[in-house]
């Protein structure tokens, strides 16, 4: 019985070993693994002229816009949530059904340009034109119910119109979604989509986030948790944000809805807060 008890011990310790061993090999290439060159682009410079974080407000209609007027110590940006319609035009719009309008409830994947109009929905070329002359910093969320959002959005670009690939950060949840633009349009800034979050947040349970071959430009994440009190909070990790600044990459979260989790998140090292309002992020400026 002895004998039986230490031979399973040195096989326990023995796997241990090797285990270990083969994790600290791991951890090794994974913190020596070459670090690659932020992407110097003009949406960077603008969204943090003067060293600044910036607030972003998801908003829906241009006269939610804030633009700042004075010295303040962020910048001001918006995030827009960008949808895709059944007759194929981008429009910007937070929900996900029509809410007024002869169609109201109606899914607005499956909308026609005369019931999206009629709901007061902007297409995003239209909405465009007032960020431009305002030169906005923007979060373009692609949201993807149906497919052809991202080839839409090429079309856009590659019109030359009111949305220069320089002034815009394009996030979405869907993986595919950014690497079909990131393949087609180079000079485009990309953020991060949910499976990538996670596969940081996994990788770094066991300190191997260097090994990820990340593609990202900005380490962007929206999505939110509830907590024990039933308050519904930015999801935030620390090993995401260490991961992101050892890469040199800026660091964005949300939503939030009060200037006290803002700040928490701004003192932590977060490089921008998405607000889930021009309401809301009025709070931290008043």
């Amino acid at each position: 019985m002895n004998r039986t008890i230490s031979s399973v011990l040195v096989v326990f310790f023995a796997l241990f070993a090797a285990l270990g061993g083969t994790w600290v090999y791991v951890r090794s290439r994974a913190v020596s693994k070459p670090v690659k060159t932020p992407f110097a682009h003009p949406f960077l410079d603008r969204a943090h002229a003067g060293g600044h974080p910036i607030l972003f407000a998801r908003i829906s209609k241009p006269s939610e816009l804030i633009v700042k007027t004075g010295p303040a110590p962020f910048n001001v940006g918006v995030w827009l949530d960008v949808r895709m319609t059944g007759d194929g035009s981008l429009v910007v719009s937070r929900e996900e059904l029509l809410t007024s309008g002869p169609a109201k409830g109606k899914p607005l994947e499956i909308s026609t340009a005369e019931e999206w109009k009629n709901a007061g929905i902007l297409d995003l070329e239209t909405f465009a034109k007032t960020l431009r002359q305002e030169k906005v910093p923007t979060v373009l969320n692609l949201i993807a119910r149906r497919p052809g959002l991202a080839k839409r959005l090429l079309e856009v670009w590659k019109t030359g119109g009111p949305i220069p690939v320089e002034d815009v950060v394009v996030q979405s949840e869907s993986d595919g979604i950014l690497k079909e633009l990131r393949d087609a349009e180079a000079k485009g800034l990309f953020g991060t989509s949910q499976a990538t979050l996670i596969q940081i947040e996994m990788l770094s349970n066991i300190g191997l986030e260097g090994l990820i071959d990340l593609r990202s430009d900005v380490i962007i994440s929206s999505m939110d948790e509830k907590t024990n009190q039933g308050r519904r909070i930015p999801r935030i990790r620390e090993s995401t944000l260490a991961e992101a600044h050892r890469r040199g990459l800026r660091r964005y979260a949300g939503p939030t809805s009060d200037a006290e989790t803002a700040r928490k998140l701004l003192s932590e090292g977060y490089d921008g807060v998405m607000f889930e309002s021009r309401d809301a992020l009025e709070t931290l400026i008043r």
